[in-house]
Parts: C-alpha cells; sequence; structure tokens
C-alpha cells in the first residue's frame, strides 16, 4: 500500500527542501525573488513528488499559477496534483483569493495540461493575454476591454495609465513610447529626487483634452502635490511653479475640477457610467515602499474594481499578468488611494470623446 501524501508549504524566504529533483529545485531558486510567492510541496514519505507555485500582490484577490509538478511515476500521479490544488484552494479561502489565472504564455513545461485541467482554468483564448477560474461566486464579474500596457520608464506612469484610458474608451487608439513620452512631457512634474518627475494631474488632464477626451479632475488639495519627490528646495520651488501653470491653464480651459477628496461611491458609479479613471496611489500597499504611483480603473463589479497598474517588477517575477485586469476589493482600494502627508488624493475621470461613442 502506497504511503500517503503530505502536503506542506514553503515559508517565505526559505530555500528548495532536500530531496527535490535537481531540475526542479533549481526553478524554486529562481522564484525566491517573487514577491507574494506561494509554494506547496508534496511528499510521499520522504519523497518529494510534486511542486505547486504561485504568486499574488496583497491588493489584489487574484493569484497566478506559474508553475505545477507531480512525479509521473508515482503509483497515483492523479491524487497528487488533486491534493496540491486542494491545499491552494484552501488558501485562497483564507486569503480571500477568489481568482486562480495562468498566463497565456505559460509553457507546457511549466504547466502541463493534465496539471491545468486539475486547477480548472482552460487554455487561454485567442488574442488574450491570461485564463482564469472564479472559485466562487461573489456577484457579477466585471469586464472590459482596457488593454494593458506596461510604463517603458521609471517616471511615466500617469502617461502610461492614461494611454490605457484612451484605448479602453476608443479601441482604435493605439499606445506605443512615441505617445507615452509626448504625454509626459506635457504633464511631467519636470524633477523628482533621483531624475526626471512624474506626472501632475492638472498636466495629465491638459494632455487628455488636448486629444478629445472630456476629463474632471478630483484633487483634495489646493497646495502643490508630490512636493516630497524634490529633495532640495530649487527643485521643490521648480515643481511648485510648473503645477501653478498646470491649474491655471487647466481652470482657463473650462476643465471641471472638483477641488475635494472622491469618494469610492462616486469613483464607483463614475467607472459603472462608462468612464475610466486614472487615479494617484501610493505603492506602499502594493510594493511596500511608499511612492507615488498612477494606476488605471476600468471596470466595476459587486465589491472590486477591475485594475491595470503600467508597472511591475521583473526582479521580483512579476510579468504583464500580474498587473491587467486586477481585482481589488473597495476597501482595499480606498486605503490604496492617498498619497503624502498630509494625506490627499488625486483622480481624473476619463469619458469617451464624442466621436468615439
Amino acid at each position: 500500500m502506497a504511503e500517503p501524501i503530505t502536503i506542506t508549504q514553503l515559508p517565505d524566504g526559505h530555500e528548495a527542501p532536500q530531496g527535490l529533483p535537481v531540475a526542479m529545485a533549481g526553478h524554486l531558486a529562481i522564484t525566491q525573488l517573487a514577491r507574494g510567492r506561494v509554494v506547496f510541496i508534496a511528499r510521499r514519505g520522504d519523497t518529494v513528488v510534486g511542486l505547486l507555485i504561485a504568486r499574488t500582490r496583497r491588493t489584489t484577490t487574484m493569484l497566478r499559477i506559474s508553475y505545477f509538478w507531480v512525479e509521473a511515476t508515482d503509483v497515483d500521479p492523479h491524487s497528487i496534483g488533486r491534493e496540491l490544488v486542494s491545499a491552494l484552494e484552501q488558501l485562497s479561502l483564507d486569503r480571500d483569493i477568489l481568482t486562480w489565472r495562468i498566463a497565456a504564455g505559460t509553457s507546457e513545461d511549466s504547466v502541463p495540461e493534465n496539471l491545468r485541467t486539475l486547477t480548472g482554468i482552460a487554455a487561454a483564448g485567442p488574442g488574450t493575454t491570461y485564463a482564469e477560474r472564479r472559485l466562487r461566486n461573489d456577484g457579477a464579474t466585471a469586464t472590459s476591454r482596457t488593454p494593458i500596457y506596461t510604463q517603458t520608464t521609471g517616471f511615466t506612469c500617469g502617461s502610461a495609465s492614461l494611454m490605457m484610458a484612451f484605448a479602453g474608451l476608443d479601441s482604435s487608439s493605439g499606445m506605443d513610447r512615441l505617445l507615452e513620452i509626448a504625454m509626459w512631457r506635457q504633464a511631467t512634474t519636470v524633477v523628482s529626487m533621483d531624475g526626471p518627475g512624474g506626472c501632475d494631474p492638472y498636466g495629465l488632464a491638459l494632455a487628455a483634452t488636448s486629444r478629445g477626451y472630456p476629463v474632471k479632475v478630483f484633487m483634495s488639495t489646493s497646495e502643490a502635490i508630490l512636493i516630497d519627490r524634490g529633495n532640495t528646495e530649487a527643485k521643490r520651488d521648480l515643481m511648485r511653479f510648473v503645477q501653478a501653470d498646470f491649474k491655471t491653464r487647466v481652470l482657463d480651459a473650462g476643465i471641471v475640477v472638483e477641488e475635494r477628496a472622491f469618494t469610492i461611491a462616486e469613483l464607483r458609479d463614475a467607472v459603472a457610467g462608462g468612464s475610466i479613471a486614472v487615479v494617484l496611489i501610493d505603492q506602499r500597499e502594493t510594493h511596500e515602499r511608499t511612492a507615488p504611483h498612477w494606476v488605471v480603473v476600468h471596470a466595476v463589479s459587486k465589491e472590486h474594481f477591475l485594475v491595470n497598474d503600467p508597472w511591475f517588477e521583473v526582479d521580483a517575477l512579476e510579468t504583464s499578468t500580474d498587473v491587467v485586469d486586477l481585482p481589488i476589493r473597495d476597501a482595499m482600494f480606498d486605503r490604496m488611494a492617498w498619497y503624502g502627508e498630509p494625506p490627499y488624493r488625486a483622480a481624473l475621470i476619463v469619458g469617451p470623446r464624442p466621436t468615439a461613442i
């Protein structure tokens, strides 16, 4: 009679256990730096017979499966796979994970078809970036055709997010580095501590309206923002000067400005009504460091926003599949969408161009 299967979860930061086949140990070692890594190991007696690797951001209710291996010569490999999936289901229940995802480019070597079947995730369809499975029903699934664009620099999250908003509202709107940099030049605060500055909400509003998109700006403070990104008084004075000019031009252009913090309910209503929001967040929740960052809110479901994030960290083994259509609960996004000291909020509500309706 075969020995029973035992499943253990590898704690964060721990190396591959003894007894893992060399190829599997190498793969596990590569993923050691992955933020939000989830690793389950299956053993029959003292022999390692299965491995499942996934990752998730703590802000989202989505988990991506990146590697699934079972020892094919075991007496019952199917049971090993089922036990690993069962362990992942329990972890998902404990962590409020509602969706599993496998990237379209995941190879047969990483997730074989027979093991993919055990996860309940079909192969990704043509033209899609991932396939996923809802683990339980918590209302209608949010849908959107807003494509992902990942910023090509460390300072163009604002313009990259605005491009995604355009593309989500009008499928004929292109996304490329030329437009990314052009709009950044229109909207930048010029300088930061370590190089070029990011984008100002008033500057982004001007970039959007100059391309025919109606915009409403939420800004909860009358003071200049992102000033903490300047490490000398000269830089901070320049940022204040640039932002004052942006604001004057926005008001002169008749762009609607609400000088108050938006509410989550208002954001939800705007997106549900067909607009797309470009929202300033603090990366403290996503990457455990305080930094301003722009993201795109493009769809809503019962208790979630769907968010595209133009930034992913290659060194932490993130891919574009980890930052597209991120389901984020309202309460979590409410925490994310404040920045600064004292904290303030900024967002653009971008509507479709009249010619794209």
